[in-house]
């Protein structure tokens, strides 16, 4: 897979991933979870700065934190141009100074999901304001993930709405892209 995007230059996104970006061999999904609205807002800041800040292959595509709302919950997704870019990149000593061990006091999480973008089921056409984890019948789109190992999924479903409070929902709040911020 060619990055057409070699050497360009990292912005700032305060929009939702560019899901099935095709330039994306690889995306990293978890979930991050913090005591409350102030400490989700710290983590996610900082999270992005540091990533903002370092000194990024061109193989590394986007990262986004979403804000849950619930005032606690972060959804962490990144994009890489492979898998074998990002564990290269993540096995580098100098990287895990410069990053991972920036981060671990911040939150503790284990390893992200590893998933490869599968298909966009278009459910009606919305605009989109939030997101939830799973299938859900009142959506506008499904983000469908495919787990590296062929034996999982992860489905993301987009939303015209920030819901009514009874379940949760992420909203774009900051990211970092290789080339033109969404």
């Amino acid at each position: 897979m060619t990055n057409d995007l070699a050497g360009a230059k990292l912005v700032e996104s305060t929009g939702l991933p560019l899901f099935g970006r095709p330039d994306a061999g690889l995306v990293l999904i978890s979930e991050w979870f913090t005591e409350d609205t102030e400490r989700q807002r710290f983590v996610m800041d900082a999270v992005v700065d540091v990533w903002a800040q370092a000194e990024l292959p061109d193989t590394f595509l986007a990262r986004h934190c979403l804000a849950g709302s619930d005032g606690r919950t972060i959804l962490n997704y990144a994009q890489w141009a492979d898998s074998a870019a990002h564990l290269a990149f993540s096995a580098d000593p100098a990287n895990q100074l410069a990053i991972a061990d920036r981060i671990r006091p911040l939150i503790t999480v284990g390893p992200p999901g590893r998933y490869t973008h599968d298909r966009v089921v278009r459910l009606r056409d919305a605009p989109i304001r939030s997101l939830s984890t799973g299938p859900s019948e009142d959506g506008v789109a499904q983000y469908v993930h495919r787990a590296a190992d062929g034996r999982s999924g992860h489905v993301l479903t987009a939303h015209e709405d920030e819901g009514d409070g009874t379940a949760l929902r992420f909203r774009p709040y900051r990211g970092v892209v290789r080339g033109a911020a969404r």
